[in-house]
């Protein structure tokens, strides 16, 4: 009885790594993946509206602003967006520096640097330079969708390019 359970068990464990090795990406399809996701965010930076804005965005996304609670959905994003748009001179850009994509290619994450830019009280333009990290995940359709956004000031910044 012994020995047929360890043979089952033993089938099982393989079976079981074959299918884990099936999930894994090959080197140059992780790197595809990889270019894809870096696509996304840039396609995402030239949004111009909110509803293109939002295509890129999961349903359920986060954002973790500066000097703000978590901003958690559509509806919250929307109002901290107007929030940010409202300042007079207001323009924000990005450029993703790298991508990284989980084995199973449906989770990643991407290292950005941004750029906003608004006026002072005095009316001068201010140029922020900022860091961030966007963690991406794939829907249903296989797009890759924003899940998390996170971003704070960087003042060794000096461009969003390398």
């Amino acid at each position: 009885m012994r020995k047929i359970f360890l043979i089952a068990f033993t089938g099982l464990l393989l079976a079981s790594c074959a299918n884990e090795q099936k999930m894994e990406q090959t080197a140059e399809q992780k790197k595809q993946e990889e270019a894809d996701l870096m696509e996304a965010n840039r396609n995402w930076a030239k949004a111009a509206s909110p509803e293109a804005f939002f295509s890129f965005v999961s349903s359920d996304g986060i954002m973790m602003a500066p000097d703000k609670p978590v901003i958690k959905g559509y509806e919250a994003m929307g109002k901290t967006l107007q929030e940010f748009q409202s300042l007079p001179g207001f323009k924000i850009t990005w450029e993703p520096q790298e991508a990284f994509v989980s084995k199973s290619g449906d989770l990643g994450y991407s290292i950005d640097r941004i750029l906003v830019n608004f006026n002072g009280e005095d009316g001068k333009q201010i140029n922020l330079f900022e860091k961030g990290v966007s963690i991406w995940k794939k829907n249903d359709k296989n797009e890759w969708k924003m899940a998390v956004d996170i971003w704070n000031v960087d003042p060794t910044i000096t461009s969003i390019y390398k």
